[in-house]
């Protein structure tokens, strides 16, 4: 899931104008022990905007309303 939401994530970075950044969270112990059941998470800044499970629609919508 989280290849095609970062992949979904690109299309959508290009058009809304924000960049891409990829965290690994089984790097991190403390964000896999926070977000483990609820990736992929996306976040803008400190905010989480939106995570799994994602419907169709869902993180356009999250990002439009974060950016706006």
């Amino acid at each position: 899931m989280c290849d095609e939401v970062a992949s979904e994530l690109r299309l959508l970075g290009a058009e809304l104008h924000f960049a891409l950044r990829e965290v690994d969270i089984d790097g991190e112990p403390e964000l896999r022990e926070k977000y483990n059941d609820i990736v992929p998470v996306i976040a803008a800044g400190d905010r989480v905007i939106a995570h799994a499970p994602l419907a169709e629609g869902d993180l356009r919508t999250a990002l439009t309303a974060a950016l706006g």
